[in-house]
Parts: C-alpha cells; sequence; structure tokens
C-alpha cells in the first residue's frame, strides 16, 4: 500500500517509468535525470544529495501518515546506498535508485529486528 500511495504523491513535471510499478510518475528536478548525470560533477552530486534528502522525507512523511514504519537512516547511509545503486545501475533515474535504496534499507531494518 505504501508503494502505490507514494507514487501517487509524487508531482512534477517530468513523467518518468516507476521502479517495479505500470504507472509513470511525474518529477522534478534532478530526481528525474539518470544516476549518470548525478554522479558526473560535483554540483550535480550536491544537487542530488539535497533532492534525495527531501524525496526520503517524503517518503517517511506517507509512511507515517499511512501509520507504517519510517526510515531511520541517517543521511550518510541514505546517501551511501543510493550512490551504490547508481554506481551498479547509471542509466537508472534518480528517483527510481532514491526508492530502491530506502525499500532496501527498510527491509534490511526488518530483517535486523
Amino acid at each position: 500500500m505504501l508503494k502505490q500511495t507514494l507514487l501517487l504523491v509524487l508531482l512534477s513535471s517530468t513523467a518518468v517509468p516507476a521502479a517495479g510499478a505500470d504507472v509513470a510518475v511525474n518529477l522534478t528536478g534532478i530526481g528525474s535525470k539518470t544516476c549518470a548525470y548525478w554522479l558526473s560533477g560535483q554540483g550535480h552530486q550536491s544537487e542530488g544529495v539535497v533532492w534525495i534528502y527531501g524525496f526520503w522525507s517524503g517518503l517517511n512523511y506517507v509512511a507515517a501518515a499511512s501509520e507504517q514504519d519510517q526510515s531511520k537512516a541517517t543521511g550518510t547511509a541514505m546517501i551511501a546506498a543510493v550512490d551504490r545503486l547508481c554506481r551498479r545501475e547509471p542509466s537508472r533515474v534518480l528517483a527510481a535508485a532514491a526508492w530502491s535504496a530506502y525499500v532496501d534499507l527498510q527491509e534490511k531494518n526488518k530483517q535486523e529486528k
């Protein structure tokens, strides 16, 4: 349910296929660009980090509003998780990588409990 809710909440100007879903998500900013673009320079990396923080916060907001567990990942952990995914799949859209990193860290957290 969280996945469907989050996909409907995201707003913007660029339609991007959602990871693992048959819907398109409208995104703004660097989140609609590829991982390769994000990793291509210090300015893009800084912009991407700010975007990821906001995106992650939005995911936590929706999780809290739907009475689900929020991510407790530190800023360092979330950026490292997105970075790993992006380096593995540079053609992936940054938003999809951030979403996957969020889900992966949530799953890891559940397994550790």
